[in-house]
């Protein structure tokens, strides 16, 4: 029993064909989805990467596990409740289970542990940098100097320093992203359990010209200056323009590109599907398509991947090809906390540990969310959303929030585009979600304060290895470690 988790960094489910998207864009993934369980109600537990990951490979909410922060600002703080978390990873358990891990990622943050081989060369070498080293030296200057290109220059620079240098963890794209993962498949003893982490969906979106020539976006001759610059609402305002923008200047032209990206993924889907066949693998794995967050192009005035927790950020596609189950279509709430309880049933492993979530296609009465550090919180049900703001310092500075500071509730049946906040009219629901919400979070804390056992992956003598190694990759700022 194989297991291959594909993950497409910032894929709305909106974009999805098998989900609605009317354009011919996943071909691939719909004709997987025509033999797999497709579950149109499937939420992250998060706007952010780092979360989202750590949720999908643990099967516990962000409190559970400890990872409540992106990867570029882990505080000391951050990284302690980690350490006193101690998630046991999927890897992990499969691993000691007789699996064959493989990581085909390039990010190397916390979802990197409990791989036999995990990167994009060489296995990905765990390097570190001492700050006052002639190598540190010149990788600070690199990233604060270089970077400040535009992407269509910064990339190809960074990647070839990166691998010249023995990072092998820097924007590695999509296509060779899957002759990695088909190298090391046909390589690897079974059983196997395999994560891909396409990043290509993911802003910029630099896809080869011919990608983004098949699309065409009506509408979308705003510019991007709109959403960008000192008192914008774009994802990264005034810090990162360059990084955001890339090489576009229209909403239209990086929703062409966006979705062009989203095309040459899924064409990679399909090269990796061709290979499973040929390999005569098909009938004994179960193979997963999700994203970690999803993405915004002007709705709620922000154009961003990581903002707010309305469902253009927070619902993603999901597909899990079952060869017991066949095809099926759920229209019930499920949640990346499902992920790893569906696996384990599959592989015939019990977990030593009380999972959250439900053996798939099981479905939840709701659904929860959060922003980082528990900044925003949410509870989706089928007809109700409710967002309640935790710390106003922190939002009313954040450029894509738009709130005034006061919960929101959305009808999601009369208003599916979360455009009108009703708390004021629905006192009772307002009241039965809050005392839901409560009683959430305080399951949540019960499992967080309980603790559990170390992570292999995670001993006590390796925190100053993994600040050093997070900072190296440019994953933490170490004026905040």
């Amino acid at each position: 029993m194989n297991v291959i988790i594909i993950v497409a960094d910032a894929l709305r489910a909106s974009d999805v064909g098998c989900l609605g998207r009317e354009v011919d864009i996943t071909p691939n993934i719909d004709s997987l989805a025509e033999e797999s369980m497709v579950f149109e109600k499937a939420f992250s537990v998060s706007n952010k990467t780092d979360i989202s990951m750590s949720t999908i490979l643990s099967g516990k909410t962000p409190r559970e596990h400890g990872v409540k922060q992106h990867g570029t600002v882990n505080t000391e703080s951050n990284l302690n409740r980690i350490r006193e978390r101690s998630p046991t990873f999927l890897p992990e358990i499969l691993h000691d289970a007789g699996y064959t891990t493989i990581g085909v990622d390039w990010m190397g943050r916390w979802h990197a542990w409990g791989y036999d081989r995990y990167g994009v060369e060489d296995g990905g070498r765990d390097i570190n940098v001492e700050a006052d080293s002639l190598f540190g030296k010149v990788f600070d200057y690199m990233t604060d100097t270089v970077t400040e290109l535009p992407d269509p220059l910064l990339f190809p620079i960074m990647k070839a320093y990166y691998r010249w240098s023995g990072y092998d963890d820097y924007r590695v794209d999509c296509e060779e992203l899957t002759d990695i993962a088909i190298d090391r498949i046909n390589g690897a003893e079974k059983p196997f359990f395999t994560l891909i982490h396409y990043w290509d969906i993911h802003p910029p979106y630099l896809p080869p010209d011919e990608y983004t020539r098949r699309f065409s976006y009506d509408g979308g001759d705003e510019p991007l200056s709109e959403y960008f610059g000192t008192g914008k609402k774009g994802p990264l305002a005034a810090e990162y323009p360059p990084y955001a923008l890339g090489n576009h200047t229209t909403v239209g032209e990086s929703k062409e590109a966006y979705d062009g990206a989203i095309a040459w993924v899924d064409e990679q889907i399909g090269r990796l599907m061709e290979f499973l066949q040929k390999k005569q693998t098909l009938d004994d794995t179960m193979i997963i398509v999700t994203a970690d967050h999803g993405h915004n192009f002007g709705e709620h005035g922000i154009f961003s991947d990581n903002s707010g927790l309305f469902d253009t950020s927070i619902h993603v596609p999901l597909v899990i090809y079952d060869p017991r189950k066949g095809h099926q279509r759920i229209n019930d709430l499920v949640q990346h906390t499902d992920l790893m309880p569906t696996i384990l049933d599959y592989v015939g492993i019990k977990s030593s540990e009380e999972l959250r979530g439900n053996v798939l296609p099981e479905a939840h009465e709701y659904v929860f969310a959060e922003t980082i550090e528990r900044r925003m919180e949410m509870i989706r049900t089928d007809e109700w959303k409710l967002v309640v703001p935790r710390d106003l310092s922190y939002l009313r500075d954040q450029p894509w929030y738009n709130g005034d500071g006061q919960t929101e509730l959305y009808d999601l049946k009369g208003d599916p585009g979360e455009t009108r906040n009703v708390a004021a009219e629905h006192p009772n629901v307002l009241t039965r979600l809050e005392k839901l919400l409560q009683e959430e979070i305080r399951s949540q804390q019960q499992v967080a304060g309980a603790g559990g056992r170390r992570s292999a992956g995670i001993k006590g003598d390796d925190m100053s290895n993994i600040k050093s190694r997070l900072s190296a990759l440019g994953y933490a700022d170490e004026d905040n470690i």
